[in-house]
């Protein structure tokens, strides 16, 4: 007789491909950043990751260009002149060449994200009958929601500009801070609050339009108490993702001034607006160990993650687990970054924080 064998056929490889696909799906702050992944990695937890950062682009630059050549041959205006009729040109027409200056910086792989669940040869053989569901859906889940409390706590402490100076906060903006009335319920009230909180963020647009960062891909960050104040707020509309089984787009109520409004309760009454760019996501994985009965690592959309199947001789049981290292990074710009004639170097002003207080007196009290 042939021997016996569970009926769950596990391809270590499609079984990977699929948790990231579950995962990036089930992403919500940790769907905000821009990504890197290595697959090669030699290295491990504490490590650093060099990644390149694109420069912002070579300008147009006019000195050193010879002056128009004028046509020599005068005669009737509405007839163009043979192109024999021009002249060479006396002086090097070249443009001052300029140097696509992509540096280098480092990010540290900080974090060590796993999880397993041990499947019991009765759980195999008796409960198992939809892998996917039951056991591959709780384990992207779990990762989903360490991502994303990993990457709020990444925000809350690095998407600032109070390391700009005084002069750098003049040319670009700093962060903002607004003080809100204290709600009482009433319309006007809840009309002021709104208000207040409007013309912060109109403030803070200025201050990312005078960075030149790019108006795509703008997010606002923030918990349920701002939520609150932006859904009671008469002119604006909140957008319905109901439906929608991205957790991203579920997280996201609307848009407003260009920014994506994101929901997330690891916030309380403030608010983070950057660009995509403004954050980096490097993760990589170690090798597949010797001792693993079977295993595969994967990148599906710029995260990396192993997989790996083993066997408790102990426990008479199948181990599956999902693990991957990461680090965040805040992206500053180009050493030789200037506005308005004033030098930013390499300091972060993709993004920035909006303080919101509440004044002891409600509105009209």
């Amino acid at each position: 007789m042939a021997p016996t064998t569970h009926h769950i056929n596990l391809d270590p490889k499609q079984v990977t491909i699929a948790a990231l696909g579950l995962l990036d799906r089930q992403l919500t702050l940790g769907g905000l950043p821009a990504r890197y992944s290595e697959l090669s990695f030699t290295g491990g937890l504490g490590d650093v990751i060099n990644v390149n950062r694109e420069s912002r682009g070579i300008p147009v630059q006019s000195t050193g260009i010879t002056t128009p050549i004028q046509n020599p041959v005068k005669g009737d205006k509405n007839l163009l002149a043979a192109a024999s009729d021009r002249p060479l040109p006396t002086d090097p027409r070249l443009a001052p060449q300029g140097f696509i200056r992509e540096s280098r910086f480092p990010v540290q792989l900080t974090t060590l994200a796993q999880n397993s669940t041990v499947l019991s040869m009765e759980q195999v053989a008796f409960d198992l009958r939809e892998f996917g569901s039951q056991v591959l859906t709780k384990l992207s889940r779990g990762f989903a929601e360490y991502f994303d409390d990993t990457t709020a706590s990444f925000i809350k402490s690095s998407i600032t500009r109070s390391a700009l100076t005084a002069a750098q906060k003049k040319a670009v903006g700093g962060d903002v801070t607004v003080t809100i009335p204290a709600a009482d319920g009433t319309g006007t009230n809840m009309t002021a609050r709104a208000l207040a909180l409007r013309t912060a963020l109109v403030d803070a647009r200025m201050a990312m339009n005078l960075a030149n960062v790019p108006t795509s891909e703008r997010y606002l960050i923030a918990g349920p108490e701002v939520e609150a104040i932006l859904l009671k707020d008469p002119q604006f509309v909140a957008v319905d993702y109901s439906g929608d089984t991205n957790a991203l787009r579920r997280a996201t109520i609307g848009r407003i001034y260009g920014f994506d409004i994101v929901i997330h309760n690891s916030f309380g009454l403030e608010a983070y607006l950057f660009h995509k760019s403004a954050m980096l996501l490097v993760s990589a994985c170690p090798a597949i160990p010797l001792g693993a009965v079977n295993g595969a690592i994967q990148n599906v959309n710029g995260i990396a993650t192993r997989m790996l199947l083993d066997y408790d001789y102990a426990r008479k049981a199948d181990t599956i687990g999902l693990d991957t290292m990461y680090g965040l990074a805040t992206v500053k710009e180009d050493p030789d970054y200037s506005v308005r004639g004033v030098s930013i170097g390499e300091a972060f002003v993709r993004g920035l924080k909006i303080s919101i207080a509440e004044s002891g007196a409600p509105a009209g009290g």
